[in-house]
């Protein structure tokens, strides 16, 4: 088996038959080059009578049931069930170009690297896609090397990643937040030895999904980025990074900060000041953006850091 495609499914009957077609209709491959591993996260609606109506009887489909416990833990139940050497974890509101498995495969084999970066579109609700978003890697690149240009998508699913890699480094998602994959692409990408590009559009971003934890921003976003922000401060102390790979590390936490800043003008009043008070309860935070490999970064850390008001008001206008 050499692809894993790991869906987890929650509440999304209106988009579920969508997902799973375009990963089970690819030319050019078999059963034997590919798996889905689809967790029911305790879905309420008739998601998973849709998935079996057209996973019935299919060798290369394992179905995991658990009780809701958020995409993180459904995500890590996959991770765990897979067969393959490498991963794919897909939402199961989105969708894959037909033909990219076997490419995508080829490219894996080509290549042998850690992570291999994919081209995606966003598409939005009336059908109509975006341009292109291409991050392409020239031939294969040390991660690291890739790692400090900050040129990679938050988004997990942009990436197909070798097994191996995040079994070694006991690399999972951390339960019961929000924004998990800015939390977690950073630590796999630095860990990485090799990386390469899939320069074809892979990958169909759906942004018309209001249920979306992103579609609007609320309190909790605000809050559980400081959680993101915290361990990857956190994980730069204790691996000891130093140098340009620490400041990379520090970008990182700027830019969930550019998602704070925005998530005050989404809240009410009282909750705006909730996330001001996490601001300045974790001016450390502002520090460590002052180190950035970013000028507007350093900038907006700075500012805030010495008036958080007034630098709210100018960091928010310069990024």
């Amino acid at each position: 088996m050499k692809l894993s495609l790991i869906i987890p499914v929650y509440n999304v009957e209106q988009y579920i038959a969508r997902c799973l077609q375009s990963c089970l209709c690819q030319p050019h491959v078999v059963a034997d080059d590919y798996e889905l591993v689809i967790v029911n996260d305790g879905t309420r609606d008739d998601s998973m009578k849709i998935v079996e109506e057209l996973t019935m009887g299919l060798p290369n489909v394992t179905i995991i049931n658990q009780h809701n416990q958020g995409l993180s833990m459904a995500r890590n139940a996959g991770l765990q069930a897979a067969q393959g050497e490498y991963v794919w974890f897909i939402d199961s509101d989105d969708w894959i170009e037909q033909g990219c498995l076997h490419d995508i495969i080829l490219r894996l084999q080509e290549t042998r690297v850690d992570i291999l970066q994919l081209q995606y579109r966003n598409v939005y609700a009336d059908g109509t896609p975006s341009n292109e978003h291409y991050s392409t890697i020239s031939g294969v690149l040390n991660s690291k090397d890739w790692f400090i240009q900050n040129s990679y998508h938050a988004a997990v699913p942009f990436m197909v990643y070798r097994k191996a890699l995040l079994e070694g480094y006991c690399l999972q998602f951390y339960p019961g937040i929000y924004h998990e994959d800015s939390e977690f692409k950073p630590r796999v990408v630095y860990l990485a030895d090799t990386c390469a590009s899939y320069d074809k559009v892979a990958y169909n971003y759906f942004k018309g999904n209001s249920t979306s934890i992103t579609a609007v921003l609320k309190l909790k976003n605000g809050l559980d980025l400081f959680t993101v922000m915290n361990r990857l401060a956190a994980f730069v102390d204790e691996h000891h990074i130093s140098g340009i790979y620490r400041r990379s590390f520090y970008t990182q936490i700027g830019i969930a900060m550019r998602t704070v800043l925005r998530t005050l003008d989404s809240v009410n009043e009282a909750e705006a000041a909730t996330l001001r008070q996490m601001i300045h309860d974790n001016r450390h935070l502002l520090r460590r953006m002052c180190s950035a490999n970013n000028i507007k970064i350093q900038l907006g850390g700075l500012l805030m850091y010495t008036n958080l008001t007034l630098g709210l008001k100018i960091y928010k206008l310069v990024s």
